[in-house]
């Protein structure tokens, strides 16, 4: 096996391969109103894009953590990335809905691999303690990336054409890809085994469906993101659509308000060592829950406002930096023999509560800041309620 990178350079290559992700995930949100102009489709449907999407990323790591625990990580990610860029450039040529659609799904199957291989190979170098640390200071670095995509999206929407974010998904996979090739050694011995591939797969993931503790980390992380990626889902048919914003100053104040998760994540992993796992995540909740609630009560029973929107979202966006890293080691560490599997499952349903939280938002009016408001709120009370229900559970594995 080639020997492993040096702990920063690790942390570097493994940081670009999550900020990748969302950079493709969220990127192109902003030109939302002018996707539906071009390919002639209501804008209340096109935050299907991002449900497809989460649906095949979702999925696809249910396939390639397993694999990649019997295989190895390399091959795993590097085949997945080849596929997003294909995804990506089957997007950035959509000529109507059916084909963004399937492109975006594409794109999402082949982003899947860099979920949960990159997870596993956090647990595979470090231990328990050191991985929450390392999964903060990516987490803080990863800030940048929600605080980018709509600052980017808006300025390449306002200069240039929505297909532009494609293009710059797929040349930046594709440099992932390069440096990879390079840089990253295989870090999880390959172990075939002799048994079924299935029934082997199906194991690991009924252990990890019927273990409280894993349960209680993976709906806490499903919650989380249903807020994040619904909440950004119907935004801008709020912020630009109902309230005036340009796509700029969207991008702008979103980032913002992004900057939440940078300030949580940096704090979880100064704090983290110190406090320990439980004790950042019981924090994290309860600003989820007074940015989210807050959000509610103030649009509901003040008025809509912009500020009050960004600045409750800021407060949230602390309680998820402060949550997630923590939250992510506890789930993927659970059944250490299976690492591969336990970041898989961990990666499906936080992305599938992506994908539900985004799906909601299709629903319900577009462009209603109330409707938006509860929405969100509704995915705080879902992770306070798990927490509070699961924590006994949570500790007891920890202390195992």
């Amino acid at each position: 096996m080639s020997k492993l990178p040096p702990p920063a350079g690790l942390l570097l290559l493994l940081t670009i391969l999550f900020a990748n992700g969302i950079l493709a995930a969220t990127m192109y949100l902003p030109s939302l109103p002018a996707i539906s102009a071009t390919l002639a489709v209501p804008v209340d449907v096109l935050p299907l894009t991002l449900t497809v999407y989460f649906v095949t990323f979702a999925c696809g790591q249910l396939v390639y953590g397993p694999l990649s625990d019997r295989y190895g990580r390399r091959p795993l990610l590097l085949g997945g990335l080849v596929i997003m860029v294909l995804g990506s450039v089957a997007c950035a040529m959509a000529e109507n809905l059916p084909a963004l659609l399937w492109a975006r799904a594409v794109q999402g199957l082949g982003a899947a691999s860099a979920m949960a291989t990159g997870r596993a190979i956090v647990n595979d170098v470090y231990e328990r303690q050191q991985a929450a640390r390392a999964t903060s200071v990516i987490s803080a670095s990863l800030a940048l990336a929600p605080i980018v995509a709509p600052l980017l999206g808006g300025l390449i929407e306002h200069y240039l054409d929505w297909r532009i974010n494609f293009w710059i998904n797929g040349g930046i996979t594709l440099a992932v890809v390069l440096v990879l090739v390079r840089r990253l050694p295989e870090t999880h011995a390959p172990s075939p085994g002799n048994g079924s591939l299935l029934r082997g797969i199906l194991s690991a993931y009924a252990f990890l469906l019927t273990n409280r503790a894993f349960l209680t980390f993976g709906l806490l992380n499903m919650g989380v993101f249903a807020g994040l990626h619904g909440f950004s889902a119907g935004a801008p048919a709020v912020l630009i659509g109902s309230m005036g914003l340009s796509a700029v100053n969207y991008g702008i104040l979103i980032a913002l308000g992004s900057a939440g998760f940078f300030i949580g994540a940096l704090l979880s992993s100064w704090l983290g060592g110190k406090l320990g796992l439980l004790r950042m995540i019981d924090a994290g909740v309860i600003f989820t829950l007074a940015g989210g609630m807050g959000m509610a009560l103030y649009v509901g029973l003040i008025e809509p406002s912009v500020t009050a929107i960004i600045v409750l979202r800021l407060i949230w966006a602390i309680g998820m930096g402060l949550a997630m890293p923590n939250s992510v080691v506890g789930a993927v560490g659970v059944n250490p023999a299976t690492l591969g599997a336990g970041a898989a499952l961990s990666g499906f349903l936080q992305t599938a509560g992506g994908g539900l939280g985004s799906a909601v938002n299709a629903l319900v009016p577009a462009g209603e800041p109330l409707s938006l408001s509860i929405a969100f709120a509704g995915t705080a009370v879902f992770g306070g309620l798990i927490w509070l229900i699961g924590r006994r559970a949570a500790r007891a594995a920890l202390a195992r």
